[in-house]
């Protein structure tokens, strides 16, 4: 393990410095996603951090050339999430202004954990496949990620924008010293946050159009014109939220080149259809991040496979947490959700069936399509949710080669990068993943990665996440309230031990925790485990648990001991 992270760390460093290096893939099957054809047996020359030569021939290459064989299996672009957000940690307690919990985390101390996490995140974004994001609305501190972060630890391509234009910024913003929303509500007031905001390069611009009583879209208008010039005028992109068809179509008609919503309100029309089209403009559908809210302060995350395995487990760790809160605690709609749970569910159903009409109604009409999560949003956790996301396009009717192309190439179309990213392509930043089967004929093959290549740089994707033993016992805390078995006993080694204390050993092997684990997850619907205390010595994490069994309840202390990242050793003092 440790000679596997020296030579990752020497990877890196080598992408970092810019010094030359060699790769080829050979024998490959690529996936041309401008055509969804099969380029069977190919071979791939990078040359530094790009991509030299493609071809079907073998291809002679200088000494010291790094070879990978890519026999029997398929390489696609990089790719992209053109929507997340890094002041967002999604966490339950990441936007104050939609549930209002200051009261029981800070919302300084989120804002610290949300900095603390984005390197961490950068590597799930790498293990996932996905070389690019596109941050679309915060801070001035973006600039910063951007800038420092990005440069300093391995991480996608970084794109940014600085405050959203809006004319509403929520209370719980307003007191920030560098505040994400700017309440804009006049064409002065818009000029000013865009000449502030224009000496830190941001790589697009991004108007939050929100609709309210005293300021509907129409009075509205005039402005994001305004800003839609003097964006065009600096040769950026401009990106609209707009999630009601008729500020949608306004949006356009003003300007916008990205539309970061899908319209979920009603089916789109002819007249919008062909907005989009004349315009060249781009649609970002984020299917998920709505509901998402809601299973959160329902405390019934989904427990997605990839949340469990790849999500900052602490992120994940808090979208159980309104089971341990009274109803004194949370604001009083929760209960109120909570009451009504499944009229919530059938409301959200609707509008995921409009979204779904939508999406599909503008893919048949050839707009152009891309994929973005929302991440940070609450319950929307970075990288892990985009698959999710990619799934519920494939739900609403894309074909796995269309969804591909939303994750590639119409990505990079969308924010003006397809000179240099999103296709296997002479000439372009060698940016790739290569796969263990192909995703054309299912979007699950996307999950089966064999290899990123970032810059040019082939990543070891079993070290590119690095969790503390913190982190890992959560992971396990996690899986085991998701009565996910797999997930559970992928944190414990083959030859766990489980003591009762002081060394009564109750268990041993991985294959008989499996066995006792299981029947419990299938035969207990409500587990939950409550992390009251917390001390981590070094390897060792102690955990003081308050545990539901069905209707029982039992209080308990244990020490996980962790070795080569797994539990290898769990003593339980009752």
């Amino acid at each position: 393990m440790k000679k596997k992270l020296i030579i990752l760390g020497l990877l890196v460093l080598v992408g970092a410095l810019g010094w030359s290096q060699t790769t080829l893939i050979e024998n490959i099957n690529i996936i041309d996603v401008e055509t969804g054809k099969l380029l069977p047996k190919r071979n791939v020359l990078i040359d530094g951090e790009f991509i030299s030569k493609i071809s079907s021939r073998d291809i002679k290459s200088p000494e010291g050339t790094t070879n990978i064989d890519g026999t029997g299996k398929y390489l696609i672009p990089g790719m992209i999430d053109t929507h997340i957000h890094f002041f967002q940690s999604a966490s339950l307690y990441t936007r104050p202004d939609a549930i209002d919990l200051r009261h029981l985390v800070s919302y300084e101390d989120e804002m610290t954990f949300a900095e603390a996490i984005i390197p961490g995140n950068f590597r799930r974004y790498l293990r996932l496949g996905v070389t690019s994001i596109m941050d679309v609305g915060g801070p001035f501190s973006n600039f910063k990620v951007r800038d420092s972060m990005a440069s300093k630890h391995l991480s996608p391509n970084v794109y940014v924008t600085g405050p959203l234009f809006s004319p509403y910024q929520p209370e719980a913003f307003a007191s920030l010293e560098d505040i994400p929303i700017a309440k804009i509500r006049s064409i002065d007031e818009a000029t000013d946050l865009f000449n502030k905001m224009l000496p830190y390069k941001p790589d697009f611009i991004k108007i939050w159009g929100v609709v309210t009583d005293d300021f509907p879209a129409e009075k509205n208008y005039p402005i994001v014109e305004h800003i839609a010039k003097l964006t065009h005028q600096n040769n950026l992109k401009l990106a609209v939220h707009a999630t009601n068809l008729n500020t949608a179509k306004l949006a356009v008609k003003a300007g916008a080149d990205i539309l970061v919503h899908s319209v979920d309100d009603k089916p789109v029309d002819d007249e919008f259809i062909q907005l989009l089209k004349t315009n060249n403009v781009t649609y970002i559908p984020t299917l998920i991040v709505s509901k998402n809210y809601v299973k959160a302060f329902l405390g019934k995350p989904d427990g997605h496979p990839q949340d469990l395995a790849f999500g900052d487990p602490m992120v994940y760790r808090s979208l159980t947490d309104m089971h341990k809160y009274s109803a004194t605690q949370v604001p009083p709609y929760i209960a109120q959700y909570k009451k009504n749970e499944t009229g919530i569910m059938d409301y959200y159903r609707k509008v995921d069936s409009i979204m779904q009409i939508n999406l599909k109604l503008l893919s048949e009409a050839n707009v152009n399509i891309a994929t973005g999560t929302d991440a940070g949003n609450i319950g929307t956790v970075h990288a892990s949710s985009y698959i999710q996301e990619i799934e519920a396009m494939n739900i609403g009717g894309l074909s796995p080669f269309e969804i591909l192309q939303a994750s590639t190439i119409n990505a990079a179309t969308g924010f003006g990068l397809e000179a240099s990213l999103g296709s296997v392509t002479s000439g372009k930043l060698a940016d790739l993943v290569i796969l263990d089967n192909n995703p054309l004929t299912d979007v699950q093959n996307l999950n089966n990665i064999h290899t990123v290549i970032k810059s040019g740089v082939a990543l070891e994707i079993e070290n590119l996440i690095e969790e503390s033993p913190e982190q890992l016992v959560q992971r396990q805390v996690n899986a085991y309230n998701s009565r996910d078995i797999d997930a559970f006993m992928d944190t414990y080694a083959d030859d766990i031990k489980i003591y009762n204390f002081p060394e009564e050993l109750s268990l041993e092997g991985k294959e008989k925790m499996r066995e006792q684990f299981k029947g419990m997850f299938e035969r207990v619907p409500n587990l939950y485990c409550e992390i009251k205390n917390r001390i981590v010595l070094g390897n060792k994490v102690v955990d003081r648990e308050y545990v539901r069994f069905g209707e029982q309840f039992t209080s308990v202390i244990a020490v996980y001991e962790i070795e080569n990242g797994k539990i290898a050793k769990v003593t339980f003092i009752r």
